[in-house]
């Protein structure tokens, strides 16, 4: 399925995003304040520098993937944007710069990319748009990681309500289902999401992956005869949930039904 928001707005959205991680490294203005070796909480088996070296490989890939238009091939070259990255002891001034030269070649070939163009997706030959989708959501995704690292929770920026919903659309309707060879839930997850903006989301960013259309809620099936929890709340908090950046105990979260069913999914991991 593809996105039902606009390239324009999802082109807004990812430099928005990479403009968040460039700021982020600079350390608000004081780089000194930002170490490459610092532990990623979020992800714990990365430094800053795995992370950012992660980030920036899988920009590029993706926006070498589109730029190849190989609808039946997915680019080559990821091990090595991955080791191009400077190393810690470089210093983070080098490794912002070096983010950035993979991030901006992305978003110049997205920016000049017909969005029907074919190319390699997850699920075999696709739109460009796959990609544009992808790598918002990637980007936003591990910007949080950044600066959960940097500062805590209190120190992460609020996602746009219609790319956190396309965030819960994109990972219930592509993501999840790609990651395919897993057993079943041991529940059935129900999600829904509450707007906070009165005005709901503009025209044409209705998810095209929830239950029914227009609705905002969607359904990850658990096995034959499991039962069922209901998770409603802002769509920033249900994304994190469903990539794993936070448990069921937070505070943007209502829960009802099969909660210990929840937690065992959740520590299995929904992502992974």
């Amino acid at each position: 399925m593809s996105a039902r928001l606009t390239r324009e707005r999802m082109l807004d959205a990812i430099e928005a995003q990479v403009g968040l991680v460039r700021f982020a490294l600079a350390g608000g203005g004081d780089p000194d304040t930002v170490d490459p070796t610092a532990p990623v909480p979020s992800c714990p088996e990365w430094t800053l520098r795995d992370l950012v070296t992660h980030l920036g490989a899988v920009n590029r890939w993706g926006g070498a993937t589109v730029r190849d238009g190989n609808p039946h091939q997915r680019s080559r070259g990821l091990g090595e944007a991955m080791k191009s990255a400077p190393t810690a002891a470089a210093g983070v001034a080098a490794l912002a710069d070096w983010y950035a030269s993979q991030a901006s070649g992305m978003l110049e070939t997205f920016t000049e990319t017909d969005v029907d163009a074919p190319t390699w997706t997850f699920g075999g030959p696709g739109p460009a748009t796959f990609w544009l989708r992808r790598q918002l959501h990637e980007t936003a995704l591990h910007r949080w990681d950044l600066e959960n690292a940097l500062g805590g929770p209190s120190a992460t920026t609020p996602l746009p309500e219609d790319v956190a919903v396309d965030t819960i659309d994109e990972f219930c309707a592509v993501m999840y289902p790609h990651k395919g060879s897993r057993g079943p839930l041991p529940v059935t997850i129900r999600l829904r999401a509450v707007l906070h903006a009165p005005e709901g989301l503009a025209t044409g960013a209705e998810p095209v992956g929830a239950t029914a259309p227009g609705a905002l809620e969607w359904d990850l099936p658990g096995a034959e005869g499991a039962g069922e929890v209901e998770v409603s709340g802002s769509p920033e908090s249900l994304a994190l949930l469903l990539w794993g950046r936070v448990g069921a105990d937070d505070a943007g979260l209502e829960i009802s039904g099969d909660r210990a069913g929840l937690e065992a999914a959740l520590e299995a991991g929904l992502s992974v």
